[in-house]
């Protein structure tokens, strides 16, 4: 009876042959760049964790309608000092639904050994990229 207090809980999961990040670490890429950059390393993240295609797909369409949606609001109703606000928003909710999809498969890679490496360089290189491009986006072609 005792013996199964002992039984792991994560069993038969499949193993990252690349090491993840922690998704909860996309949190900052997404704040400070927006959707697109949420979504993106979201998205490499979820294939990392060897995610199904359904999930890739919620993730990439998460990011796609998020960055629609600020791209709308910033052209039509935001005024200027609430244009990041939003942006930031965006973001944020792209890595709900990330962290929502991956932490399960993060805490089993972690659980069967996979180490998690560094978000530090891509975090910001996707911050200044995409945030570059989301900019030159809304207010070189809508604005």
């Amino acid at each position: 009876m005792t013996d199964e207090l002992f039984t792991p809980t994560i069993k038969d999961a499949k193993v990252p042959t690349r090491p993840p990040w922690n998704p909860d670490s996309i949190i900052y890429p997404a704040f400070f760049g927006g959707p697109l950059a949420g979504s993106v390393l979201g998205f490499l993240n979820g294939r990392k964790l060897l995610l199904s295609r359904s999930h890739l797909l919620l993730i990439a369409g998460t990011g796609t309608v998020a960055f629609a949606a600020r791209a709308a609001l910033t052209a039509t109703v935001l005024p200027s000092y609430a244009r990041s606000i939003v942006a930031a928003i965006a973001g944020v909710v792209v890595w709900l639904v990330v962290a929502a999809l991956q932490r399960k498969a993060f805490r089993a890679a972690i659980q069967n050994g996979r180490d998690a490496v560094s978000l530090v360089g891509p975090g910001i290189a996707a911050s200044i990229g995409f945030g570059v491009l989301e900019f030159a986006f809304i207010y070189g072609v809508l604005l």
